[in-house]
């Protein structure tokens, strides 16, 4: 994927990011992206990474979104959800990497379930099961953030 088409992508989300975000009141929704680099690992073996401004994104890279809730009003917006689209053709959710954790997922943007995401499968012989939904098939993602005080932030 090239420069271009990156920021495009940044664009389109953000797009998005604001119209999926409930509250009351209308806070102000901040979104960066990144692509995550791993670095050697330190003499204690904990592996590391560093986060760099997005350009070039390659097939097999990580890209980080840090998504910055912040209420400018004087009086707090109640019951703040948060809604992050995950564009299909390329991009997908490596489960539990999001910090602080999901609450709820969906696969169409208009049900969202709480995680993981299951679904009903007719198995081989006939029979249905319940099976998890693979995390890379979520294509939004939804966070409850509660009450968001007047000139407070929320990061995700």
């Amino acid at each position: 994927m090239n420069q271009v088409r990156a920021m495009a992508l940044i664009t389109v989300l953000m797009g998005l990011f604001g119209t999926t975000a409930e509250a009351d009141g209308a806070p102000d929704v901040g979104l960066a992206a990144y692509r995550v680099v791993a670095l050697r690992a330190p003499a204690d073996g904990k592996p590391a990474e560093r986060l760099q401004p997005l350009g070039d994104v390659r097939p097999g890279d990580t890209v980080e979104y840090e998504a910055v809730y912040r209420n400018p009003s004087a009086t707090p917006a109640r019951d703040v959800k948060l809604t992050l689209p995950v564009p299909a053709g390329g991009l997908q959710y490596l489960a539990t990497t999001a910090t602080p954790a999901a609450t709820s997922a969906s696969l169409d943007g208009r049900t969202f379930e709480p995680l993981p995401l299951v679904r009903t499968v007719t198995l081989p012989d006939g029979r249905t099961a319940r099976r998890e939904v693979p995390a890379s098939e979520y294509r939004f993602l939804r966070w409850n953030l509660g009450d968001l005080p007047a000139g407070g932030t929320r990061t995700v």
